[in-house]
């Protein structure tokens, strides 16, 4: 049961991350009023793919953190 949890809380985020990927290369204005350029998009792009990147590194390691103590 937990481990079909985690699959699904797994999933998503990934669905969210799409869907605010998405949200970055479609906007043609950013929140102060400046024009999104494609170099712009990318460098969004990049600082939130960072993020999520080291979120999931946490929640992987707390994974298996709490399943190596489990055992």
């Amino acid at each position: 049961m937990k481990n079909k949890c985690w699959i699904s809380v797994q999933i998503v985020q990934l669905i969210l991350f799409i869907c605010f990927s998405v949200f970055l290369f479609t906007r043609t204005v950013d929140g102060h009023g400046a024009v999104q350029t494609t170099e712009i998009k990318f460098i969004s792009f990049t600082v939130w793919g960072i993020f999520y990147l080291g979120v999931l590194a946490v929640e992987w390691l707390i994974y298996f953190f709490v399943r190596h103590f489990k055992r």
